[in-house]
């Protein structure tokens, strides 16, 4: 048994809203979930036989947050260029890009369409 993430859950409050903004700002791609027991969109990242599956998730209970829970960070080519797009959308950044010690990472914290804190890294 591996310890890799294979599935995440990100709790949105208006699924087309949301689906907009993860295709706008990280290319992702949906696909139908008719069987899940929720109101849900599933997103794939990345396209390659290495890519991420999850799921937009409209939870009756659990509700989008920016001050609780795990913070999911989504690779991209440029933090920075990354961070302007989100701004331009008027969503919050929560943590300006910025280095990690001696290594080429860049991160930033950033928000989604629905007040989710979500964190983006370049390597």
């Amino acid at each position: 048994m591996g310890t890799e993430i294979n599935w995440f859950e990100i709790h949105v409050l208006d699924l087309d809203r949301a689906e907009a903004f993860y295709k706008k700002i990280f290319n992702a791609s949906f696909f139908e979930m008719k069987d899940y027991p929720y109101d849900a969109r599933g997103i794939t990242l990345n396209e390659t036989p290495e890519s991420l599956e999850g799921a937009l998730v409209k939870h009756p209970s659990r509700r989008p947050s920016h001050e609780h829970g795990t913070i999911l960070f989504f690779e991209v080519d440029d933090v920075d260029e990354t961070v302007e797009h989100v701004k331009q959308e008027n969503i919050p950044v929560w943590r300006e890009p910025f280095s990690i010690g001696h290594s080429p990472e860049r991160m930033a914290i950033v928000g989604d369409s629905e007040g989710n804190a979500i964190g983006i890294m370049s390597f």
